[in-house]
């Protein structure tokens, strides 16, 4: 492997891991407005309590993590969850797949791998730019499907 295939791979890694966190920062707004414009929770406790975490920053709210594999960036979303009185992040489904070698970035046709078309390019700026702002991808996936 050469230097500038570890380089752009590298790269590829840290613009995913961006990818993740505007992600988690669209949820983040999305959850937001919920607890605040909607008066079923506006007004009640429960949706005081969820803006009271969300401005301290301990709120558990959905998060995105990067499983690699042998070709692709698995990008997944976690949910927080309490069973059997464990509170721990579990593993909800594939939000998408971002090629290691390219940076393409795939809708996931199914846990184990991408659907055929590609959706972005991490390389290419104007695609990436799009990508790493949280107002254009959306946590629920509805940016990945073609126009």
């Amino acid at each position: 492997m050469t230097v500038t295939q570890t380089t752009t791979e590298a790269q590829i890694l840290e613009w995913t891991e961006q990818l993740c966190e505007a992600l988690a920062e669209n949820y983040k707004r999305y959850h937001y407005r919920g607890m605040t414009q909607d008066p079923t929770f506006a007004d009640s406790a429960y949706g005081k309590q969820q803006v009271k975490e969300m401005n301290e920053g301990t709120a558990k709210l959905m998060r995105f993590r990067i499983q690699p594999g042998k070709k692709y960036l698995k990008i997944i979303q976690q949910d927080f969850d309490t069973y059997n009185n464990i509170n721990e992040y579990r593993d909800g489904g594939v939000h998408a797949f971002v090629d290691k070698q390219t940076g393409q970035i795939y809708k996931p046709a199914g846990w184990r791998g991408p659907a055929k078309h590609v959706r972005y390019d991490l390389r290419d700026q104007k695609n990436r730019e799009f990508v790493l702002n949280p107002d254009n991808v959306g946590w629920s996936g509805g940016w990945l499907y073609m126009r």
